[in-house]
Parts: structure tokens; C-alpha cells; sequence
């Protein structure tokens, strides 16, 4: 794959070119501090700030990313841990965090790239719901799991994190109540997620404590499944469109379902003899630890299935606008509209990761 050189008001961006030819080119050593991906991951979280206006850009990238994250030469490159970058990723000022500043100590891409995802999942919680973009990050992440699971690499990294973000973001567009199949599709791509991690973890998960963190987090935040569990029978009254959808999605929890259902009566036991109301979450993960054995989870069939990005024909027509919006601008003496203030903390950032 070739990358050639583009220009952004007049500035030209000189991209590496990535090549994979067979074994040979396998594991290459990158003497640089940044390459072309650290930069686009860079340029991706600019973009995924403000959504609204970069909708557009949003789409395009979350798309450039399920088509790396598909393939096994990049997936491999990103695992390296001899490949660590300083990529700076642009984090949104929110109340809870000090600062917008984003981490650029030297990581492997996976790591960064599951951090931006976690980033976006929490960040772009809106009442106008993006809902295509977190499919595509469901997807992008159910990507790198399976590539994970396959390969059995143990990423260190906190999982804690992005499985909050996940249910934050169940939770908040459950809330909306919307109607639509898409966001039936987009609980089914939870539900693989969380049962990639119950059913695989031991392959891919950097120690047996995160197993752990992964059952106290899904029982300290049963109620957002359990919503979804109502959301899918409420819906699977609405038609046969959404019959097939719902149940499928039913399917998707049963494990959670189960994990709970063994776990929280023991809990609750373990509270009434020892006379604590609320257990530690060190004691929660004592009581799971005890009780791992006895423990019953059905067989998912598929979860480690990748439908390859296909851009025919759903998004046949996004590319034909954006294709026409760049001949429109290129027309008009530019070729991309990119405000000053987006530049400059682009430009900032790149200098940063450097």
C-alpha cells in the first residue's frame, strides 16, 4: 500500500510508504519517532472532537481504520512492542479531567488506538446520537480483539477503561429510546465485544487479575445490560424487521445474564454473613475468584467472525458527496477546508509527538 503526498493549505505532508511483501517484509524495524499512522491517529482524534462539523472526516476515518485494523500486516505492526510511538491524541475538555492534554509517551499503536476509541465513546455522547459512528468503533475495536484472540497477544493495557466507556455509551443511548435497527445492531456489537471477553479473555488479557476487573465491572453495571435485555424484548414487538434483530441480540447477553445470575446471589450471601452492605470491590473480585468453577457459559457461535469493509453499496453514495465536495473545493482554489485553529493544533500536536 502506497501513501502519497498530500497538501493541506499549501503545506505539504510527506507520508512514509508502508509495503508488505510476504514474510520478508514481516517485523521491519521504523528508526523515526512518528510515522504515517501515528500522524493520522493524531489527525483522527482532531477530527473526532467536534464531530458535528467534521462528520464527514469522522466517517472517512473510522472507515481508513476498519480496513487496517482487518488486516493482519497492520494489525501485527500495531502489536509490536518493539514498535512504540509518542502519539499525541487530542482529548476534549471535559469537566471531571484537569486538562485536555493527551499522553505522548511512547506506546504501540494498539495501545493508541484503543485509547482513541475510548476517547470518542466518551466524548460524543449527544442527544443527536451518532449512531453509524460507534458501529464503526464497536467495530474497529471487535477488530483488534479478534486479531488479539487469533494471535494470542496479550496487549498491556487498561481494559477497565474502555469497558466503561462501551457501557457509558449503552447506557446513554439507551436512554434515548431511539427507533432503529441500527442501534439493535450496534448492542449485538457490544454484546460480541463483552463475550470476547468472557469467553476468550484467557487469550488475550495481559493477567488473570483483568479477568477479574472484566466480572466485578459487568456486575457493578448489570443494570445497563439489563436494560438492554428489556430494550430487546420492548422492541421485538415492532415488526419482523426487528423480530430476527432482537432476538439476536437476546442471544448476545445470555452470558452476561448468566455471569450475573451466578454471581450476585453468592455476593449477596457473602454481605449477610459478614454484615457489610456494600463489599469491597477487592472482596467482589475475592468472591468471583471462589466461585469461577462452577460457573456455566454458553458457546457463542461467530464472535470471532469479521465481515470485511465493503464500500458497496451502503456507503456508494457518502463517497460519491465527499468525491464531489473535493472536486467543488478544488474548483474553488482549495483542496481542503481545515480552519486555522484545527491547523495549528494539528501542526502543535504533530511537533509534540515528535
Amino acid at each position: 500500500k502506497q501513501w502519497y503526498q498530500r497538501r493541506v493549505r499549501g503545506t505539504s505532508v510527506l507520508t512514509q510508504t508502508m509495503s508488505a511483501q510476504g514474510d520478508e517484509q514481516e517485523g521491519s524495524v521504523i528508526e523515526s519517532h512518528s510515522n504515517l499512522l501515528s500522524s493520522f491517529l493524531t489527525f483522527s482524534s482532531l477530527v473526532f472532537s467536534d464531530i458535528k462539523t467534521n462528520h464527514p472526516a469522522a466517517m472517512l476515518c473510522f472507515n481508513i481504520l476498519l480496513c487496517i485494523t482487518e488486516d493482519n500486516y497492520a494489525n501485527a505492526f500495531m502489536h509490536d512492542e518493539n514498535q512504540v510511538f509518542p502519539v499525541f491524541i487530542y482529548r476534549t475538555k471535559l469537566r471531571h479531567r484537569k486538562d485536555a492534554t493527551g499522553d505522548t509517551a511512547p506506546m504501540s499503536l494498539a495501545y493508541t488506538l484503543l485509547d482513541l476509541m475510548s476517547e470518542f465513546l466518551t466524548t460524543n455522547l449527544t442527544k443527536s446520537f451518532p449512531t453509524e459512528l460507534y458501529s464503526k468503533c464497536y467495530r474497529v475495536i471487535h477488530r483488534v480483539l479478534c486479531y488479539e484472540k487469533k494471535s494470542k497477544v496479550r496487549l498491556n493495557y487498561p481494559w477497565n477503561g474502555l469497558w466503561n466507556s462501551v457501557i457509558s455509551a449503552v447506557k446513554w443511548s439507551n436512554s434515548l429510546e431511539l427507533d432503529s435497527p441500527e442501534i439493535i445492531h450496534n448492542y449485538i456489537q457490544v454484546g460480541k465485544i463483552f463475550n470476547m471477553f468472557v469467553m476468550y479473555g484467557d487469550t488475550f488479557l495481559p493477567n488473570p487479575d483483568s479477568y477479574d476487573e472484566l466480572y466485578y465491572e459487568v456486575l457493578r453495571q448489570y443494570a445497563v445490560f439489563d436494560s438492554l435485555n428489556e430494550t430487546a424484548l420492548q422492541y421485538s414487538n415492532r415488526g419482523s424487521h426487528y423480530k430476527d434483530l432482537c432476538r439476536e441480540l437476546l442471544s448476545s447477553l445470555h452470558n452476561i445474564r448468566a455471569l450475573v445470575n451466578h454471581f450476585a446471589p453468592k455476593i449477596e450471601a457473602w454481605s449477610k454473613t459478614n454484615k457489610i452492605s456494600t463489599p469491597k470491590p477487592e472482596e467482589v473480585m475475592e468472591i468471583v475468584r471462589s466461585n469461577y468453577d462452577s460457573l456455566t457459559l454458553k458457546l457463542q457461535d461467530g464472535l470471532d467472525h469479521v465481515e470485511r469493509y465493503t464500500e458497496f453499496p451502503r456507503e456508494q453514495q457518502f463517497y460519491t458527496n465527499l468525491v464531489r465536495g473535493i472536486c467543488g473545493e478544488i474548483r474553488n482554489g482549495t483542496v481542503l477546508s481545515v480552519s486555522s485553529k484545527d491547523y495549528h493544533k494539528f501542526t502543535t500536536a504533530t511537533q509534540i509527538g515528535e
